[in-house]
């Protein structure tokens, strides 16, 4: 199943994408994945990080893993650098938010 994010998942945005996330894994039977689809997003703040951080976890817990349909696209990959994501992450981290590759 595949969500998209839009163009925008800001703080005030950021509860519709929170449903559609609870919904989407409410909806996976088991080892199913949840696929997000960020290649349109421009504009985002920590808010949305925080969100896919927390909905990755919960997805793991569950058997329902969640992934990203593209590597970080130019304005995510500047947000993760802004807050300081880009440089210390793992390679969980990396294989997450940049399908393996070093952000540029």
């Amino acid at each position: 199943m595949q969500i998209s994010v839009g163009d925008t998942a800001t703080i005030r945005t950021i509860q519709g994408l929170a449903t559609r996330l609870l919904e989407g894994f409410a909806a996976l039977g088991p080892g199913e994945e949840l696929e997000l689809d960020t290649s349109q997003l421009d504009e985002a703040d920590l808010s949305f990080v925080q969100l896919i951080e927390a909905a990755r976890i919960q997805g793991a817990q569950e058997g329902k893993p969640l992934r990203l349909a593209h590597p970080a696209n130019t304005a995510l990959a500047a947000l993760l650098e802004r807050g300081g994501l880009a440089a210390c992450a793992d390679s969980a981290a990396l294989a997450f938010w940049f399908h393996g590759d070093a952000p540029q």
